[in-house]
This record gives structure tokens, C-alpha cells and sequence, in this order.
């Protein structure tokens, strides 16, 4: 199940009075100028400002807290978990950086910390509707199904327009076997969000369960024209693909997937059954 992704605290703090600027109204502008390179992706030179902003004010949560959230992006677990903690040291009642904290540990594998901290975050903030969309990620991937989708119902009737909580909850439903209601989920997420490849993914997915390959191949082609690189998108196309009877279709996707993943053992697999029922389908012309 696709994850809310960490909260960057996207606060301006006010710098500089008329009277000249001190430590803290320096601090301040480096701490926005990280957040306005953050918010157009430039992860280093945000993380480069907020770093500025803590050598003024050490004592400054909310830097730390987004310093971890652009090192989880770049990929640095480790180093995130060590951000989050010093914001929680400073200011133990910021939800945010529990509801982070629980994300990271979560990436790491650690599901039962992260399960501590989503649930700290909402006993400090009920009304977080990213917390219940974790929280239940992490208690699907604990098996805990029907306690995954109490807390994606109740992420979305906080936030109706969530699409990822939609979406969410469609994994949730068909994990339990409610197809009918997962693909209205996935159809709502891609309401509300219609460039969402992983919305597409699964809603071609379950068609494809539902045995409308049509529309499992175009909801995957739209995933994979979304995200080139969506190796698992890759796979499911080429199956249904395969299955509709488009070999050289079927074949130019595996080949695609293996440039992407060189070697891989189920491309490999799959491609080479195609290419010989290819080859036999060619001897017979």
C-alpha cells in the first residue's frame, strides 16, 4: 500500500523587524529560503539553508524536522530518524515529526515503532488525516486488514479529497477481497488526482483480476506513461498484455522491464516463454 509522504512543516516564520535583524530573524529567512528550494525539489540546497538556519538557533524543531524529511527523500533513513529524534527532543508534542518519524521507521522495516509514533502523532492531533492513512499502511503490513481500513475511513472522512487515502483504502478493500469496492476507490484517487500512476497501477491491476484486460492494459500503459521507470507496472502490463494474445507487444514491454532492471530473474523468465511461443506461433507460418 502507497504511503502519505513525510510533513515538511510548510510554515513561513516571520524574520527581520525594522528595528535590525538578530540571530533568530537571520535564522528565520534561511529556514523559509530552505522551504522555498524544497518546494521546487531542490533537496540539497534546502537541506544546505535549514542547516544555516541551525547554526543561528540550534534550538529550532521544525529545521530539523524538515532536514529529515529531505534526507528520507534523498534516501538517507538513517540520517532522517536522527533529525526527526532531535526535533521530538526539543519539542516532544510536534506531531508532525512523530507522524515522520513513524514514516522512516517504517522505510527502515521497524513497523512496530512506527506503529508508536503514528499513534502518538494522533493522540497529540485527532484530526491528522496522514497519521490514520499511515497508521493503517502499517497495521496492513502487520496483516491487521480490517483495522487498516478503520483508519483509512476515518482519514478520508477528515479529508474526503485525499487521494491517496483513497487509493489506500482500495489496496485494503482487495486485500479482503472486495474488488467492486476497491476499484471505486482507485477511480475516486484518480477523481481527484488523475496523474497518479500508482492510482492507474492498481486499478489495472484489479481489472485484470476482474478479467477486463482492456482495461487492465490501458490503466497500466498510463501508469507506466506516468512513471517510465514503474518496474511492477511493467510486469503486470506485459502479463496482461500476454494474455490478450499481443506477444510482440507483450515482448517489448519485458525488454523494456529488463533495461530498467538488468537481469532480472521474472523478466527473464517471462520474456524467454514468450519469445518461444513466438517463435513457435512464427514456425507454423
Amino acid at each position: 500500500m502507497r504511503l502519505m509522504t513525510s510533513a515538511v512543516i510548510f510554515c513561513l516564520v516571520a524574520a527581520g523587524s525594522a528595528g535590525g535583524q538578530s540571530k533568530g530573524d537571520d535564522a528565520a529567512a534561511h529556514y523559509n529560503r530552505g522551504l522555498e528550494l524544497g518546494k521546487k525539489g531542490d533537496l540539497d540546497g534546502a537541506i544546505a539553508e535549514w542547516r544555516v538556519a541551525l547554526r543561528l538557533k540550534p534550538d529550532y524543531p521544525e529545521a530539523h524536522n524538515n532536514i529529515g524529511v529531505a534526507l528520507k527523500g534523498k534516501g538517507d533513513i538513517e540520517g532522517a530518524i536522527a533529525e526527526y529524534r532531535e526535533a521530538l527532543r526539543l519539542k516532544p508534542d510536534n506531531s508532525e515529526a512523530h507522524n515522520n518519524l513513524g514514516d522512516a521507521s517504517k522505510a527502515k522495516g521497524d513497523l512496530d515503532t512506527a506503529l508508536i509514533e503514528y499513534r502518538e502523532a494522533l493522540r497529540l492531533k485527532p484530526d491528522f488525516p496522514e497519521a490514520h492513512s499511515n497508521l493503517g499502511n502499517a497495521l496492513g503490513r502487520k496483516g491487521d486488514v480490517e483495522g487498516a481500513i478503520a483508519e483509512f475511513k476515518e482519514a478520508l472522512r477528515l479529508r474526503p479529497d485525499f487521494p491517496e487515502g483513497h487509493n489506500n483504502l482500495g489496496n485494503a478493500l482487495s486485500r479482503k477481497g472486495d474488488l467492486d469496492g476497491a476499484l471505486a476507490e482507485y477511480r475516486e484517487a484518480l477523481r481527484l488526482k488523475p496523474n497518479y500512476p500508482e492510482a492507474h497501477y492498481n486499478l489495472g491491476t484489479a481489472l485484470g483480476q476482474k478479467g477486463d484486460m482492456d482495461g487492465a492494459v490501458t490503466e497500466l500503459r498510463q501508469a507506466v506513461r506516468l512513471k517510465p521507470d514503474y518496474l511492477e507496472a511493467h510486469y503486470n502490463l506485459g502479463y496482461a498484455l500476454g494474455l490478450k494474445g499481443d506477444l510482440d507487444g507483450a515482448i517489448a514491454v519485458y525488454q523494456a522491464a529488463l533495461r530498467l532492471k538488468p537481469g532480472d530473474p521474472q523478466a527473464t523468465a517471462r520474456l524467454n516463454q514468450l519469445l518461444a511461443k513466438k517463435a513457435a506461433r512464427d514456425s507454423k507460418h
